[in-house]
This record gives C-alpha cells, sequence and structure tokens, in this order.
C-alpha cells in the first residue's frame, strides 16, 4: 500500500548488520512495526533529530528481535497441498480433494476438487490452485471495487480504471499515481471484511496518496473499524504457491 517517502537506515543487531526504513511524519510520538515485506519500519516526528534514531532501535532490540524470529518463523512454514489439507476461499476453510486427470478445480460438496495429471506432485497441485484462485479474483475483484467506489463522494463521476490483480508477495494492494490500483489475486482467500478494508485502503488512496491524518479520516469516514480490520488482516499471510 502506497506509504510516504522512507530514509533507509543500517543498524546491528545481535552481530547482524539490518536495515530500517525511516519514515518521518507530522506525529508526536515515534512508532516501531515490521512490515509485510519484513522490513523494520521506524516512523518519527518530523523534526526528531536524526542522532537520536540508533539509540531508539538500540533499546527496543529485544522487541525487534523477537519480532523478527516470529516472522522468520512464519515465512519458513511450508504449506501443505496434500489430500485433506486445508485450502482457503472467502474466508473458509475446505479440505482438499485431488484426483488424476485433466487439469481443473471445482469447489463442490464442501471440499476444493483439484484434478491434475500429477496429484503427488505439490507443485502440479498448487499451480493448478494458483490459476483457479487467479479466475476467482478476476471474477470478484473487479466488480467490488466498482461498487465500493460510487459510496464514495470524491469518486462520484470518476471511471476507474480496471485494477490490475496479480500475486503479491509481501502486499495485498497497492495504488499508483495516476490512479491505477493493483491488487493480490491473494485477497479471495480472506473473508469479506478483509477483502472490503484492502479494496477501501486503496480507493482512499485515490484522494491521498499518503498515510497522513487526511488519508485515515476518509478512510474512517468510509469504514468506521477500520482499525479492527487492520489488526485482523495483520495475523494473515498473501497466498504461497509450493516451490517448484
Amino acid at each position: 500500500m502506497t506509504g510516504d517517502v522512507a530514509v533507509p537506515l543500517a543498524f546491528e543487531l545481535d552481530g547482524r548488520r539490518l536495515a530500517c526504513r525511516v519514515l518521518r511524519a507530522r506525529r508526536r510520538t515515534y512508532a516501531l512495526r515490521v512490515s509485510a515485506d519484513g522490513v523494520l519500519e521506524l516512523r518519527v516526528p518530523l523534526r526528531l533529530p536524526a542522532r537520536l534514531l540508533p539509540d531508539i532501535l538500540h533499546r527496543h532490540r529485544r522487541w525487534i528481535a523477537g519480532q523478527l524470529e516470529r516472522r522468520a518463523r512464519r515465512m519458513t512454514a511450508a504449506p501443505d497441498f496434500g489430500p485433506g489439507s486445508q485450502q482457503r476461499y472467502l474466508g473458509q476453510g475446505y479440505p482438499l480433494q485431488l484426483a488424476v486427470g485433466r487439469a481443473r478445480v471445482q469447489l463442490q460438496d464442501g471440499c476444493l476438487q483439484v484434478s491434475v495429471p500429477a496429484p503427488e506432485h505439490a507443485p502440479t497441485v498448487s499451480g493448478a490452485l494458483d490459476g483457479w484462485y487467479r479466475r476467482q479474483a478476476q471474477a470478484l475483484l473487479p466488480p467490488r471495487l466498482a461498487t465500493l467506489a460510487t459510496a464514495l463522494p470524491w469518486l462520484s463521476g470518476r471511471a476507474l480504471p480496471p485494477p490490475r490483480i496479480v500475486r503479491l508477495r509481501a502486499r495485498w494492494g497497492s495504488c499508483a499515481a495516476d490512479g491505477h490500483i493493483t491488487l493480490n489475486l491473494g485477497l479471495v482467500l480472506l473473508e469479506q471484511p478483509l477483502i472490503d478494508y484492502v479494496l477501501l485502503h486503496e480507493l482512499c488512496h485515490l484522494r491521498e496518496m499518503n498515510h497522513g491524518p487526511r488519508f485515515y479520516a476518509l478512510l474512517a469516514a468510509a469504514l468506521p473499524d477500520h482499525r479492527e480490520r487492520r489488526a485482523a488482516l495483520a495475523r494473515e499471510r498473501p497466498w504461497r504457491p509450493a516451490p517448484a
């Protein structure tokens, strides 16, 4: 998702040289977080002296180490594409049924049924699922984006270009300065309230291309519980097929 201009800052943690993304904004306090792409972000007031930044990171070194370790554990967990494994679609889990045959995926009888020539080969199974998720995203996300846009007064009468739908490694979506929105095809794994949060987030960027107070005022007007939805989204991971 679109953010403020960032300045890189290198620092050491337990003998490792790491990178931190520093973002200055109109705020009174600083905030630390690990972003979706795995980079540590430090948000600070506009006039905070640069010489104080290393001290902030040092003070929170234990928290930083814990966050990075937890993320590394999540990222190394291999997705399961074996028979009976749970595959998600629109927030629900469906057991995977595998069969030998021509490549085909369908949701039927409470199961996600996948037929492929080699169902024992995880990359083949996940490749079939990837194509199916992509088709579902193409069918569901553009009309939902258009529907949500009609309720936003600053987009009244504005024709939106169709969103670009791709598999993103870390982001759920983004909005370019020219008004083109990109969406992660893995959004269709999420429940509808989280999908709507991402879509509305990007639509708000068509008015405010930053994450400043005016942007969050727009988002709060469109989605009063956006903070709760954002917290729920932070516990999700984008769709990841099996490595070839």
